[in-house]
């Protein structure tokens, strides 16, 4: 009985390991629509980028073939930065077996959401996300466009902009709380204990940024952070 499930054991295994090939799958020819979005999701994530990546070969591709659904196209060299044509080097691999490598040519489009101008802007506006619609733009060609969700606080418009406009980081400036020349409150801070004091700006100034202010009884010039209009802290 044993020497018979044996023999009925060797039998099964030598007829599994002849039809293994076979059960295999059935080979495809390897296309670029099919690599493409694998190529795109790696660059993505390797450069960090929000928005739909989107690549075209620049030349035409001899399809390799390859077991279907067990392959892998992986980049083994990206860019040095997203452009609108850049080679990219992968690699097409299968069952730890490597198929090839090439050197690929490609076409570059970064389409996400970016602020678009719905009614004029003066110089010196402050910006509000209402004031804008939002258009599809290739953020690689149009590297300066202010994405859709960016925290415009504190920016004012640098230049007048027109209906249309697409928004740029050229077109914004941070709004000056201080001026130069005006009387401002210094709040200053050492330890638990707080004074203020009056002082004259000596340069413009945007919030978070480092001024020069003068005592006017001492004529003492020293610097302060700008915290709020007309006011700075020091901080001992």
């Amino acid at each position: 009985m044993n020497r018979a499930f044996h023999s009925l054991r060797s039998f099964l295994l030598l007829a599994a390991a002849l039809l293994a090939p076979l059960l295999r799958a059935e080979p495809e020819r390897v296309q670029p629509e099919q690599f493409l979005p694998q190529i795109s999701a790696q660059l993505a994530a390797h450069f960090g980028v929000a928005g739909e990546l989107q690549l075209d070969l620049l030349r035409s591709w001899q399809p390799i073939s390859a077991p279907a659904g067990e392959w892998a196209m992986t980049v083994v060299a990206p860019p040095q930065s997203l452009a609108p044509q850049m080679v990219v080097r992968v690699r097409l691999t299968t069952d730890q077996r490597t198929l090839g490598e090439w050197n690929l040519p490609m076409r570059a489009q970064l389409w996400s959401d970016a602020l678009v101008v719905r009614q004029p802007l003066a110089r010196g506006a402050l910006l509000d996300p209402s004031q804008f619609d939002l258009r599809r733009v290739d953020s690689i060609r149009e590297k300066d466009a202010i994405p859709a969700g960016a925290n415009l606080s504190g920016l004012s418009v640098a230049r007048g902009l027109g209906v249309g406009a697409t928004l740029s980081w050229r077109d914004v400036a941070r709004r000056t709380l201080v001026q130069r020349g005006n009387s401002i409150e210094v709040v200053a801070i050492d330890g638990s204990l707080t004074i203020t004091m009056k002082a004259l700006a000596m340069q413009n100034g945007a919030l978070g940024e480092t001024i020069v202010v003068r005592n006017p009884e001492s004529r003492r010039d020293f610097s302060a952070v700008v915290t709020a209009e007309n006011q700075v802290r020091v901080t001992f």
